[in-house]
């Protein structure tokens, strides 16, 4: 059980830790894009901020989810990538179906999946507000 803590504690603050460095990433793009005024960013400054925000959100929950379902296999919780997969989706995005289950011992790690997803969805809801104020931010200033 506490291993299963421990493994959990790591792969949650590690992915969190990618997915914050994404959003920074994401956020100096912006920023050069209305310093540049690259690819026509003045016209359409929220298409391109939306479209770069949607971008991070595909690059990080399919990098998660991916992420867990490796997880899974490495720990022998699973035989293959599909029901690994399938099992990490539907944890992350706390849907837990319970069609599938952990073995006693790993269950904690569904919990702690669907926690993750959580905390990613909040990061992903504080970029999203971001973006929307990114234009008029920068327009104040």
């Amino acid at each position: 059980m506490f291993f299963a803590l421990f493994i959990g504690s790591i792969m949650m603050v590690g992915s969190l830790v990618i997915s914050i460095i994404f959003f920074g990433v994401a956020a100096r793009v912006l920023r050069w894009l209305d310093d540049t005024n690259a690819f026509g960013y003045r016209r359409f400054p929220l298409a391109f901020d939306l479209g770069i925000e949607g971008l991070w959100m595909l690059i990080v929950l399919t990098s998660t989810v991916w992420g867990w379902a490796a997880l899974y296999m490495a720990l022998g919780l699973f035989d293959n990538i599909e029901p690994a997969l399938y099992f990490s989706i539907v944890s992350f995005t706390t849907v837990g179906y319970g069609d599938v289950v952990l073995e006693p011992g790993w269950r904690l790690l569904a919990g702690m999946t669907a926690t993750h997803g959580l905390l990613t969805f909040g990061l992903f809801t504080a970029f999203l507000v971001e973006v929307f104020n990114f234009p008029t931010r920068i327009r104040r200033h």
